[in-house]
């Protein structure tokens, strides 16, 4: 921004967070907003009449890999399991976790709760409460049992 209200900022920047499980998607949705800059660029010099010509500066910041884990999958059937065995919540839902890694290389991952309870992720505020944390351990054991092949 500039350093006052009507000024014309002589800098700005912005940090765009691009995920998908879908490798294909994300893909597309990357060329997609590189052509938007680019676009957006090109349209504002020609507004500007080529006067303090703008310019961008991309930069890769993070990798988040795309890929998912069939729900049929043995590894996630177990986990459907023990999670009901033991009566907690079940819920399967995408997130960006290092299961992403091992899904984008094909290798069935998931990503199970630790116990306890987090309020405020990545967030300057953020809290952990330990209460019923053992939970996470009991799960994750009793996950590694049910995989477990002789």
């Amino acid at each position: 921004g500039g350093t006052s209200v009507n000024s014309i900022a002589f800098e700005s920047w912005m940090e765009v967070d691009m995920r998908s499980a879908d490798a294909a998607a994300l893909k597309s949705l990357d060329a997609n907003f590189h052509k938007a800059v680019d676009t957006a660029l090109a349209e504002e010099n020609e507004r500007w009449n080529n006067n303090g010509r703008l310019t961008v500066e991309k930069k890769l910041v993070g990798d988040r890999p795309a890929g998912q884990t069939p729900s049929n999958s043995p590894i996630v059937e177990a986990a459907v399991s023990v999670t009901k065995a033991l009566g907690f919540p079940l819920a399967l839902d995408e997130g960006s976790t290092d299961s992403n890694i091992a899904m984008s290389m094909n290798i069935p991952a998931v990503t199970i709760d630790g116990g306890g309870r987090g309020t405020g992720a990545h967030a300057l505020g953020e809290t952990f409460d330990t209460t019923n944390s053992w939970q996470g351990t009991q799960r994750a054991t009793l996950l590694a049992i049910a995989l477990a092949r002789p």
